[in-house]
């Protein structure tokens, strides 16, 4: 399994009819758990995942960041953006250019 998205009942089943497999989670602690046993198995690329949940796992993914794989893709939930990832991605730039930039 190259991808797979984990979240609630109804953004796994918009995942699964596009033919992504998917786990449903109903909080960060089993979304953890449920990474954490991807991690172990390596099989898996990307991992699909709400903002809202990219939000409680960040600490986590932080630590998780240290290895090429899985590659966390963010998409927003029924919420809407947050813009957490914005910020995130600027961070990120920010450190590898080694320059803060300025976000307008």
């Amino acid at each position: 399994m190259n991808i797979v998205a984990l979240g609630d009942d109804f953004f796994i089943t918009n995942f699964r009819l596009a033919g992504v497999p998917g786990f449903v989670v109903n909080n960060e602690e089993e979304a953890r758990n449920k990474i954490e046993e991807i991690i172990k198995e390596g099989k898996c690329k990307i991992v699909v995942i709400s903002e809202s949940m990219a939000i409680k796992l960040k600490k986590d993914r932080e630590k998780w960041r240290e290895r090429v794989y899985p590659i966390f893709a963010i998409v927003p939930g029924l919420e809407g953006p947050k813009g957490e990832r914005l910020h995130e991605l600027y961070f990120l730039v920010s450190q590898a250019v080694g320059v803060k930039l300025k976000l307008e």
